[in-house]
């Protein structure tokens, strides 16, 4: 079942045929080095063992859930059980602190006009600029609070967020939870900030209401985070039998830094699946606040989205660099033995540099071939050119050792 977030760049539609192609790969453990959402481990979970590499935290953490843990989700009934009395404490403690601005946060929910609502905002933003100077509160789970209200999330949100974080660390810290219920717990709340943020599905900037979309982000700034956490929790299983998933590993590191280690180690992978980002848009920026949910350390932050100042950026998305990054990619894993299946469109930046994947591969490689070229959607979100799909060419290579 997996946690079925919506993710930039997915490759869930394309997922059957690199299927088909590492079936045709050495037999043994598949390796995903850009696991994502874990679309393409979910579809080879039944037929043999699955590792996954993300550098980014959060997508780290979903394939540890999806594809090693022991524990099983909690029901949404033990979830609240456990959790809502630290939640409410948690949330009413800060709330006192803001009451003014919830107070006009909630008059401007009501809004009927964009002319009444236009004043309201006015007044809760002049409001909240006041008592966030006051806030002087030294709770440990107050980020969101500080950094985020009125952004992403309202005021009231970013509470919410904070509260179910708080009641999350405690109940894991009396061993009322397990350190796999808390990551599950994690990652429903990551899916609940998704589907209640202003903006079009992602964090690389938020939305600033206007005329024609004032009741779209008032819609979303009524959703209370807490229901959408336990809807959330609902919908996650882990993939695979306890059995099976005690033999798949995760790693959390850059690939091309990941690949290297793997050349001398006892335990390799027979094939392994490269999906490198192809454009110039970095995804750390995209998902930054997922980061910051699951690290939770205050990070220094600017920019018109506020991302996290240290987020990572990849040389594959760099034009310049792309042609070389790949290069050491498929070098490396050439290094470990393995088979490797890559997908890369025909619009790529390696493919703008000049460079080919297939004459790269072919250097390493006993033999190489273009096992499908698959006309599909590739999910921006609206990050690229402002649209929410991009259609592209997706090309799957097979390099056999």
């Amino acid at each position: 079942m997996g946690v079925n977030i919506s993710y930039m760049g997915t490759k869930r539609e394309i997922a059957p045929a690199v299927v088909d192609v590492i079936s045709a790969a050495a037999k043994g453990v598949a390796l995903d080095v850009f696991a994502g959402m874990c679309s393409v481990g979910e579809a080879l979970a039944p037929y043999r063992q699955v590792w996954t590499n993300d550098v980014q935290a959060f997508a780290y953490e979903v394939a540890k859930a999806v594809f090693t843990e022991c524990d099983l989700p909690l029901s949404r009934i033990q979830i609240s059980d456990l959790h809502y009395e630290k939640y409410h404490s948690h949330r009413t403690r800060i709330s006192g602190a803001f009451a003014t601005s919830l107070a006009a946060e909630a008059d401007l929910l009501e809004s009927e006009t964009f002319e009444q609502f236009e004043a309201r905002y006015s007044t809760f933003k002049n409001k909240l600029a006041v008592e966030r100077v006051s806030f002087a509160s030294d709770d440990l789970y107050a980020l969101f609070t500080r950094l985020y209200p009125d952004t992403y999330f309202g005021l009231g949100q970013a509470i919410e967020i904070d509260s179910v974080v708080a009641a999350i660390e405690a109940t894991c810290r009396t061993g009322e939870t397990s350190p796999d219920h808390r990551r599950w717990l994690r990652i429903s709340l990551g899916r609940a900030m998704l589907r209640t943020a202003n903006s079009t599905g992602h964090f690389a900037q938020f939305l600033k209401p206007k005329a024609g979309s004032f009741r779209t982000f008032l819609r979303q700034r009524r959703r209370g985070m807490w229901g959408e956490w336990l809807n959330s929790a609902d919908e996650m299983q882990p993939v695979g039998t306890s059995d099976w998933r005690k033999g798949n590993r995760s790693f959390n590191m850059d690939c091309l830094e990941l690949l290297p280690s793997l050349a001398g180690s006892d335990q390799r992978p027979s094939v392994i699946y490269a999906d490198p980002p192809y454009t110039d848009d970095q995804y750390s920026r995209f998902y930054h606040l997922l980061e910051t949910l699951l690290l939770y350390d205050y990070p220094k932050v600017d920019g018109a989205g506020i991302y996290r100042i240290d987020r990572f950026r990849t040389p594959f998305s760099v034009k310049s660099l792309a042609g070389a990054a790949l290069e050491q990619m498929v070098t490396a894993i050439s290094n470990t033995g393995a088979d490797l299946v890559l997908s890369y469109p025909t619009n790529g930046l390696i493919y703008e540099a000049g460079h080919d994947p297939l004459l790269i591969m072919k250097k390493h490689f006993r033999s190489v071939e273009r096992c499908y070229a698959i006309s599909h959607d590739h999910s921006t979100f609206g990050a690229s050119k402002g649209l929410a799909k991009s259609a592209v060419t997706e090309q799957i290579f097979l390099g056999r050792v």
